[in-house]
């Protein structure tokens, strides 16, 4: 049996760009979705407190993961289109404390979403 053991990350968005993002994020393209998904992601859900975005990524091999994207041209262009809103990404030393987190996307919440739609 596997065990829930998330990854984390820590992004911090350009000043004046949290709904935008937010926007960005309401549903990914099928094409990535299925990229995270052949890459081993089980989950990824995106909280955000002002500008910090906390990201929760549920993936057995982390490592795998990175070089399943590595010059994946869907990943490519998707990391294109957020440097827009995401200023810098941030070695995770410890979890920050989010005061109102509110949840940007998930991937569970949008597969969840397109099965109802079908």
């Amino acid at each position: 049996m596997t065990l829930f053991r998330p990854v984390v990350l820590v992004s911090f968005l350009r000043e004046g760009m949290e709904l935008a993002y937010e926007s960005a994020h309401e549903q990914i393209p099928d094409d990535l979705f299925q990229a995270l998904t052949d890459g081993g992601v089980r989950d990824w859900a995106i909280w955000r407190d002002g500008r910090t975005l906390l990201h929760l990524v549920d993936v057995d091999d982390y490592a795998v993961l990175v070089e399943h994207l590595t010059d994946d041209p869907v990943n490519d262009r998707w990391q294109a289109e957020m440097s827009v809103y995401v200023e810098r990404f941030d070695e995770v030393t410890q979890i920050p404390v989010l005061e109102a987190p509110r949840l940007v996307w998930s991937m569970r919440r949008q597969q969840a979403d397109n099965t109802f739609e079908r």
